[in-house]
């Protein structure tokens, strides 16, 4: 299933709604759809969203260590949440800039 986020500041950004609904609980909203900021919500949840991202990679950082068996481990072709992110922050960005709400169905 996926989901799309809609703002008039910005082109419809459309994600896999396990991805999606990540990234609604990293800004701070409930991981259900339909759902909708407002123009003035939209700079806290931007904040929440890259906070909670950069939380993440920290947790997912290996540990250093001598064996480069472990960076081996990582799964070819996953692509991490803060690059699946990027096209939903320029949408937030974008309403910031024009004052705009976001919604996603």
């Amino acid at each position: 299933m996926l989901i799309t986020f809609k703002s008039i500041a910005a082109a419809p950004v459309q994600m896999f709604d396990h991805v999606a609904l990540q990234l609604l609980e990293l800004m701070g909203r409930l991981p259900k759809a339909p759902g909708a900021l407002f123009a003035e919500d939209v700079s806290e949840a931007l904040t929440l969203l890259q906070q909670g991202l950069s939380a993440l990679e920290v947790a997912q950082e290996p540990e250093l260590s001598d064996d480069s068996a472990d960076k081996d481990q990582e799964k070819p072709g996953t692509v991490p949440l803060k690059h699946r992110a990027l096209p939903l922050i320029a949408l937030l960005q974008a309403a910031i800039r024009e004052q705009k709400g976001v919604s996603w169905e």
